[in-house]
């Protein structure tokens, strides 16, 4: 069957503009982790553009779109990395914030958060690490402060 959108643009058309807005937060998404200090260490010697395409497909399958995903088993890949409990709820409030800010609906954002929570087995492999427990207590600080700022629409 065709499907054409509400606003005259076929199936096709959406969902490529939908792909492209994914891709947009992933790449604004790896931009913050490669500068997180817990997080970037598990992009030393990624290839980074392969990882936005996998994790572009991946989502994009997660908000319905006929993508095919490419990589290997989530599981794979992520259990050798030891990412903890604490590294995978920072980049999940992350994903969230950077959802919203692209304009995805509350409904998308809500689909995105179903997934990380079914596929957190899969990637979660070690249950804490010395630096997270030295710098969680500033990250507390800081998501605070950053919460404030952002409410006045002082950051993004």
């Amino acid at each position: 069957m065709y499907i054409k959108a509400n606003d005259g643009r076929s199936r096709e058309e959406v969902m490529n503009s939908g792909y492209n807005r994914v891709y947009s937060v992933i790449v604004n998404l790896y931009e913050e982790l490669c500068d997180h200090p817990e997080i970037a260490v598990h992009f030393i010697g990624i290839d980074i553009d392969r990882l936005i395409k996998l994790q572009t497909q991946f989502v994009s399958r997660a908000l319905g779109y006929d993508v095919e995903y490419t990589g290997r088993p989530l599981y794979r890949a992520h259990h050798p990395l030891k990412i903890t409990d604490f590294q995978y709820e920072e980049v999940d409030k992350i994903f969230a914030r950077l959802f919203l800010k692209h304009g995805f609906s509350e409904d998308d954002a809500k689909k995105i958060k179903e997934c990380l929570i079914q596929v957190r087995p899969a990637i979660v492999s070690s249950k804490w690490s010395l630096i997270d427990q030295i710098v969680k207590p500033f990250y507390s600080v800081i998501n605070y402060f950053e919460n404030i700022l952002r409410k006045r629409k002082a950051i993004d």
